[in-house]
């Protein structure tokens, strides 16, 4: 059975253990807890390199050393330790998200409260360099609350590597920007921006596995999740479905993932407390909900599926619960136990046999 090696970022003060790593083998579906790594403000996501040597966390706070703005931080990931190489001022506020890009060297901070995306090249030794760019939106929608302003919450590499999408929950727009590996720098392509309808605000999203044309987006505001198709003539909403079994003002979307045969859908319901489960139809793409199960804990911030299981980080209930997950059904059953962490909103894996 696969082995993994499980990463959980929290909030936590910097004084504190705030990113832990756990060991789970699929036979016994158990976490044991190996590491855990002080020194980062509130380490709220993570993104771990391929071969598990290399991760990036946001430092989701509204002052980094003096001066406005969270942090973004390198670390080494080693067998029996955890490093911290270096990190970097976003200059925007509480960034709430870190993509990875490998190929091109490069990471992308979300900066949530300022509404902006932070560019940082990587060095040789995978530690960050200075910010390279930085795209500040404008704007604001129909939720006064909540949408006051530009809202920056997720970023996320086009299939086809021909840039970025970055989800904007205050503007209810999904923005596609080129990238110059050369100059380190973005260029806002309007055209290919998505809209969705206003109030809903769009939190995530993710394309079906072996399809760079299909896009899912989990909007916060609204629990509901949009299936998109991707064309180069422009994009077009396939589908508007509810992420709960009724209609629940106290609940909003958090994590959405896909299953890696592309075959299942999974969304966290914070407030309602569940993980909704779609099958996605092969000929059209579009979602069929089959299940809407219990989470384990209070506030589902973040899920992580694997081939036959599923973690869910309760921030609420500190605490990480565990479900079987069918192959072939996409149906989840809570595994018994639970594994104590301080306000988890993060879960990431490496598999290590």
């Amino acid at each position: 059975m696969m082995e993994y090696r499980i990463y959980a970022g929290t909030y936590a003060g910097a004084d504190e253990n705030g990113i832990f790593r756990y060991r789970m083998d699929g036979n016994s579906q158990i976490l044991e807890r190996q590491l855990a790594l002080p020194g980062i403000s509130n380490p709220s996501y993570l993104a771990l390199s391929q071969n598990g040597t290399m991760m990036y966390a946001v430092m989701e706070d509204m002052e980094y050393h003096g001066n406005a703005g969270g942090g973004v931080c390198a670390i080494k990931c080693r067998e029996n330790s955890l490093e911290i190489l270096n990190s970097r001022g976003t200059t925007g506020t509480l960034p709430c998200h870190v993509t990875l890009d490998e190929e091109a060297g490069v990471i992308y901070a979300a900066n949530y409260m300022s509404g902006s995306l932070s560019m940082f090249p990587l060095m040789p030794d995978g530690s960050l360099g200075e910010m390279s760019d930085c795209r500040q939106h404008k704007g604001k929608g129909p939720n006064t609350l909540r949408q006051e302003g530009p809202h920056v919450h997720f970023s996320g590499l086009s299939p086809e590597k021909d840039g970025i999408w970055c989800v904007d929950l205050g503007l209810d727009r999904i923005l596609f920007y080129g990238i110059d590996v050369h100059t380190m720098t973005l260029s806002h392509r309007p055209e290919r921006d998505i809209m969705l309808p206003k109030g809903t605000g769009p939190r995530h999203f993710v394309f079906q596995p072996g399809n760079a044309h299909r896009m899912y987006v989990v909007c916060e505001l609204s629990s509901e999740v949009f299936a998109v198709n991707i064309l180069k003539e422009g994009c077009q909403i396939l589908q508007r479905i509810s992420s709960l079994s009724a209609p629940n003002d106290k609940s909003s979307c958090a994590a959405i993932k896909c299953s890696e045969d592309g075959r299942f859908l999974y969304v966290s319901n914070r407030g309602d407390d569940s993980i909704a489960v779609f099958r996605i139809d092969p000929k059209n793409g579009l979602l069929h909900l089959v299940q809407i199960e219990k989470a384990g804990g209070r506030t589902p911030r973040d899920i992580l599926v694997l081939k036959d299981m599923l973690l869910s980080a309760n921030q609420d209930s500190n605490t990480i619960t565990c479900f079987y997950r069918n192959e072939d059904t996409g149906i989840l059953t809570r595994r018994t136990g639970e594994t104590f962490c301080h306000a988890p909103v993060c879960l990431t894996a490496v598999p290590t046999a």
